[in-house]
């Protein structure tokens, strides 16, 4: 039978003002590797960059190119995993699952509960599907689909972000 529930903490993903800034901070200060830099959306307006905490979780950052917003409690939290949100917020949280099969399992219970569920979305590295929790949060459940992590790294985002290949050679290591 296939799993029907959560495994593990996948990653959670912070709008940050200055990329280049947040990636320095968590490599420098917190031990973490860059494992990927690349594009948000296809309008190449927003980029996104994830660090490893572990052999299974990350941390992912997202930079835009929209208005800043002022911190405003109960306001400045994302609806949902396309929200814009102010820097240092908590953009959504995403859960892992260990295949596609145990994904459409958890997307089916997910939908049987009556909770609206989008995906599963390809992201070329990962599948994931999206859902509301209580107050609104975003959540997500992905599982990822590819041990390329060369794919991850985009090389016209690292030039956005204005990352010298030293930088990035040292963010890697």
């Amino acid at each position: 039978m296939t799993q029907q529930r959560v495994n593990d903490f996948s990653h959670f993903e912070l709008n940050c003002s200055n990329m280049k800034k947040s990636l320095g901070y968590f490599s420098d200060v917190l031990g973490m590797t860059l494992v990927s830099i690349q594009w948000a959306d296809p309008a190449k307006n927003a980029v996104r960059a994830f660090m490893r905490m572990n052999d299974r979780a990350t941390i992912s950052f997202l930079s835009t190119l929209r208005t800043p917003i002022d911190i405003k409690m109960g306001v400045t939290h994302s609806k949902n995993a396309a929200d814009n949100t102010r820097a240092g917020t908590l953009q959504h949280t995403a859960f892992n699952v260990d295949s596609i099969e145990e994904l459409l399992a958890l997307r089916d219970r997910i939908r049987a509960k009556g909770v609206h569920c989008l995906g599963p979305m390809d992201h070329g590295f990962c599948h994931s599907i999206y859902f509301a929790g209580p107050d609104d949060i975003a959540l997500e459940i992905s599982t990822t689909t590819t041990d390329d992590m060369a794919k991850w790294i985009v090389p016209s985002v690292v030039d956005y972000i204005g990352l010298t290949n030293d930088e990035l050679e040292r963010l890697k290591a």
